[in-house]
């Protein structure tokens, strides 16, 4: 009888601690299961909070866009100075922090007729064309990168897969790489591009260098209308050196820039002069440095250093039709940068034809 008392009595602990260490179980995966749902929701709820601040700065960037497409408007409506496009338009200038809901507010508009197209290098049958491949080439050597880079360049956008020797490059040398692409054979949708040239990789030191020096004077604007010109009221000092050799000598007396501020590019802080009036570093506003009312001018007071005619044909330009907006939007935990490229028609009126954020 003990020992049957006995086994009853074992039996029952043992009964009552695996029904404690169950209870336990249970508990604790309902404990599991209410933090992973409270997580989840606590997640959700921060996902939907982030999606909301980054929609605001969105929505903060393109009525920043909008005010830009604004400005552009109304120069075009001023008419000053026989409505040429200049650096010293309303236009041309960084639009300090502006605060509104908690969100900061900066840009700048940037003249990108100012800079040499590299959509220009080919001409409507997408041959190379001559003279802007050596404009291109004389581009290089300014800002000291090795010219023989403008093949692989040149390579890039124009209609055959033969590579220029001896350093281009078509497919079968970008079909090698890791990761494996293929040239265009095409325009250039955007500068940063460029960076997928035989040349230009970010991956090689020496290569984003130069990718970084040549980047204040070029751009990537449609040629759906024919090649751009370049505008020599807002071009840079190293842009209009390349236009001939005999505007090597003249490209920083006869630039409208006095600094290097374009050097900025693309950052908007201090892209443009705003110092004070006696700073050795504001932009001359003597008379030699006033901006060229027509082509001619620009030819003419070239021409009386030189004694030559030294700009090619169709290349230049006093008025533009393409410009590039940046807006900086910050606050809310959000920080965004927004590039458009804006072309502006005979009336005025800006249509948007390219946009990124965050890139180039």
């Amino acid at each position: 009888m003990r020992d049957k008392s006995s086994r009853k009595s074992s039996n029952s602990s043992s009964q009552s601690g695996v029904a404690i260490i169950t209870a336990m179980l249970v508990v604790a995966l309902g404990t599991i299961t209410v933090v992973a749902i409270v997580s989840r929701q606590q997640l959700d709820l921060q996902r939907e909070k982030n999606e909301a601040i980054i929609q605001n700065a969105r929505s903060f960037a393109t009525s920043g866009e909008r005010f830009a497409a604004s400005l552009l408007f109304l120069d075009h409506e001023a008419g000053l100075r026989e409505n040429t496009d200049s650096l010293d338009d309303d236009w041309a200038q960084t639009i300090p922090p502006i605060s509104i809901d908690e969100m900061l507010l900066q840009g700048c508009i940037v003249d990108m007729q100012g800079r040499f197209n590299l959509n220009n290098i080919v001409n409507a049958e997408g041959d190379a064309d001559p003279v802007q491949v050596d404009i291109l080439k004389r581009l290089l050597g300014e800002v000291s990168i090795d010219v023989s880079k403008a093949e692989a360049i040149i390579d890039w956008v124009d209609k055959d897969l033969n590579a220029t020797v001896p350093d281009g490059a078509e497919d079968d040398y970008y079909t090698g790489l890791e990761p494996a692409y293929r040239s265009t054979n095409g325009p250039f949708s955007a500068v940063s591009e460029l960076q997928l040239v035989k040349g230009f990789s970010p991956s090689v030191p020496e290569e984003a260098e130069d990718y970084k020096l040549l980047l204040p004077h070029i751009a990537a604007l449609p040629v759906t209308g024919g090649q751009t010109r370049i505008n020599v009221n807002t071009a840079t000092p190293e842009v209009l050196s390349s236009l001939s050799e005999f505007m090597q000598p003249l490209g920083a007396d006869m630039s409208r820039w006095e600094t290097g501020a374009y050097e900025d590019y693309p950052g908007c802080e201090d892209i443009f002069d705003l110092t004070p009036d006696d700073s050795p570093d504001r932009l001359a506003e003597d008379e030699e440095l006033e901006p060229y009312l027509f082509e001619q001018d620009f030819i003419s007071e070239a021409a009386v250093e030189t004694g030559e005619e030294v700009v090619p044909p169709n290349t230049i330009s006093v008025t533009s039709r393409f410009f590039q907006i940046r807006v900086d939007v910050s606050g809310g935990d959000a920080t965004l940068t927004q590039y458009s490229l804006l072309e502006r028609d005979a009336e005025g009126r800006s249509k948007v034809i390219f946009r990124a954020r965050d890139t180039l």
